[in-house]
């Protein structure tokens, strides 16, 4: 009789059960599962997922489908979902550093856009997009926008003698060109009129040309 009573009792515990799949299902949902199916469950890890939300299963162990006893705790792997880098502040850097930069946290060159900039020098970065302090996924590409150069614009020379007004042309990378002598109020050598007038569009090597008080 004890025998007989014994036998079914090993069969019971020993009995195996299929583990059925939770991957991508949340936490709550995929503990809910397994409770179901006579499994128990455990949270092993947690990491970024490019693919799988926060919060669902990335991945179970064992295996959906494997024979497993009743009882036995499967592993579980949740998604912290795709990981946030926060965009560099680039403005002013060299595009090989940028893009160094840009390669190191994880995230990929898009775009490039060239413009004329006020300040920044040729081939340097003046903005990128998204801006700096934006947080987007790992993997995501960044458009920069690089300097075609310097935009000059005529200083204003209007009143200057011709010696400050040399020095001020050269430091801009432009040239003087003629230097006609009028009659005119003020002292000799003032400049009163300027060929282009100040604040005009040039570019590096533009001529700029002078009327000075006879």
């Amino acid at each position: 009789m004890a025998n007989f009573l014994l036998i079914p009792m090993v069969v019971r515990k020993g009995e195996e059960v299929s583990v059925p799949n939770v991957c991508n299902l949340p936490l709550d949902s995929a503990t809910m599962v397994l409770k179901k199916a006579g499994l128990q469950s455990v949270v092993t890890e947690r990491r970024y997922d490019q693919i799988i939300e926060q919060g669902r299963i990335i991945i179970q162990e064992p295996l959906p489908d494997t024979k497993v006893k009743k009882g036995r705790i499967i592993n579980l792997s949740v998604s912290l979902g795709p990981e946030k880098i926060v965009v560099p502040a680039l403005s002013g850097l060299e595009f090989a550093k940028a893009k160094q930069i840009i390669d190191r946290l994880g995230l990929m060159v898009g775009d490039i856009d060239t413009i004329f900039s006020d300040s920044i020098g040729e081939g340097r970065v003046i903005q990128t997009v998204p801006e700096p302090e934006t947080e987007v996924k790992k993997g995501d590409a960044i458009k920069i926008i690089l300097s075609k150069g310097i935009l000059l614009k005529t200083p204003n020379l209007v009143g200057l003698k011709i010696d400050s007004a040399k020095v001020i042309i050269k430091n801009l990378n432009l040239i003087l060109g003629s230097i006609t002598e009028v009659e005119g109020t003020g002292e000799k050598g003032t400049i009163i009129v300027q060929n282009p007038q100040p604040d005009q569009l040039v570019n590096k090597g533009d001529t700029i040309n002078l009327m000075v008080v006879k």
